[in-house]
């Protein structure tokens, strides 16, 4: 009896597990972007441009990097604003000359998204001096507004 009480606990425990998953950081609508410089998105470094970010609706902690010729998959993990945007914006650090998309700030709204450094980021925080940020945005929306 006991092993069977112990057999069904154990299976709802996994179940319950099973069923959570980590909140992520919503942006709904594609977010558009154009820069004047060429940066670095996750393993990738993309040309001067115009861009688009979206959610990808398998995995909501990765956000689609698309631009004319090119395309790439970036993980993000949720981040808190220090006060609520009052635009949407997306945020590059500058490590030297080299730009790496960091943040993505959904106007409105109190969640937002940074992007997991990897490798080749590390390395240009260490070879580098500390970088400054620039930011660059505008939500589809918006782009409609100012036609």
């Amino acid at each position: 009896m006991r092993s069977l009480l112990r057999s069904i606990g154990i299976a709802g425990g996994i179940l319950l597990c099973a069923g959570v998953h980590n909140a992520s950081a919503q942006i709904g609508e594609p977010v558009e972007f154009t820069t004047s410089f060429p940066f670095t998105a996750g393993y990738a470094t993309l040309p001067a441009g115009s861009y688009t970010i979206t959610q990808d609706d398998d995995s909501p902690s990765m956000f689609r990097v698309s631009g004319a010729h090119t395309s790439v998959f970036v993980e993000t993990q949720n981040a808190g604003p220090s006060q609520i945007p009052a635009k949407t914006e997306v945020v590059f650090k500058r490590f030297g000359s080299g730009y790496v998309l960091k943040e993505i700030w959904i106007e409105g709204s109190k969640e937002g998204a940074e992007t997991v450094p990897v490798e080749a980021e590390h390395h240009l925080a260490k070879s580098e001096s500390k970088g400054d940020q620039h930011v660059a945005a505008r939500k589809r929306s918006d782009t409609a507004k100012n036609r």
